[in-house]
């Protein structure tokens, strides 16, 4: 029969149960019995894993066992074991999110081997994040502005001071306009 665990040793077990479940949420799993056991076998292994190193926080020692489990989960049902861990986890989470597993079959997540109809669902909605990287060369070039550019050359050619001036005393009187009938200080 094992000791009881010292109070401290306990509140952190609560709070690595707490974080898990909050870890698990995320995936929005509709059987929450199924949250529950999972919940308590991953716990059931962290506590297995601190007994070897009593030194880690419980809290870490769980959450390291859950992406641990997650990752391997994501890369044997996707077929990405010689992925990068974090391409396979962004692509999974995305890929278990879109396939609607965990609304439609929420009992096989972390369950290997998926069934068929399942795993092909999950695989059908990875993405392509785009093309690969090519090396290319881009020399500069004449940006050809049509029309355009020969019409404004011809007007800053042509620029009048009489044609300028005139402009600007227009515009004055059509903000002190605006501005009197805007305030309602209009005689």
């Amino acid at each position: 029969m094992n000791p009881p665990a010292p109070l401290d040793e306990t509140a952190a077990w609560n709070r690595a149960h707490d974080r898990l479940l909050r870890f698990l949420k995320t995936f929005a799993l509709d059987d929450h019995v199924h949250v529950s056991r999972l919940a308590l076998e991953l716990l059931d292994q962290a506590r297995a894993l601190h007994q070897k190193d009593p030194s880690r926080d419980p809290v870490r020692v769980t959450m390291e066992e859950m992406h641990r489990l997650l990752l391997d989960w994501l890369a044997k049902n996707l077929h990405e074991e010689h992925e990068t861990p974090a391409k396979v986890m962004t692509s999974g989470c995305v890929a278990l999110l879109l396939s609607k597993l965990p609304e439609q079959a929420p009992a096989s997540f972390l369950k290997t081997p998926l069934p068929e109809p399942v795993q092909r669902a999950m695989k059908q909605t990875l993405l392509a994040t785009g093309p690969d990287l090519n090396v290319s060369s881009m020399t500069p070039r004449h940006l050809d502005y049509g029309p355009m550019l020969g019409l404004a050359r011809q007007t800053w050619h042509r620029l009048n001071i009489k044609e300028l001036i005139i402009a600007l005393c227009f515009w004055a009187m059509v903000y002190v306009a605006l501005y009197f009938w805007l305030s309602g200080d209009m005689p």
